[in-house]
Parts: C-alpha cells; sequence; structure tokens
C-alpha cells in the first residue's frame, strides 16, 4: 500500500490536464474581454449613426423644373 501511495505521488500524467484547463480558462477570458470591449464599441457608433440618419431630411416629392 505504502508503493501505491508513493507511485501515486510520483505520478505527472494529471498535470497535462492541469495545465490545458488553466490555459483554456485564459484564452476564454481574454476571448470574452474582448467581446465586451468590442460590443462597446459598436454601440456606441450605432448610436450616433442613428442619431444621424434620423436628423436627414428626406424628399418625398419631386420638384418639376419648368424652365428648360
Amino acid at each position: 500500500m505504502l508503493n501505491w501511495i508513493k507511485s501515486f505521488a510520483l505520478e505527472e500524467d494529471g498535470a497535462v490536464t492541469v495545465d490545458w484547463v488553466i490555459l483554456s480558462a485564459g484564452v476564454i477570458s481574454l476571448a470574452l474581454a474582448a467581446v465586451g470591449v468590442i460590443t462597446d464599441g459598436t454601440e456606441d457608433i450605432s448610436g450616433d449613426v442613428d442619431s444621424k440618419l434620423k436628423s436627414q431630411l428626406i424628399s418625398t416629392s419631386f420638384e418639376s423644373d419648368d424652365s428648360v
């Protein structure tokens, strides 16, 4: 039993899994942070475009020029 505990303590097979879990969590965190920044910028720009388009006047009739 003592030999089994020693061999279990020295085994390094699970260490790679722990590394990948930590690396994956870091990548996912960075991706979520980037999405948050991009979303905020996009909402600001789309709000500016919306207000600019609402302020434009659109002519709904044709004016004829009889001087030709």
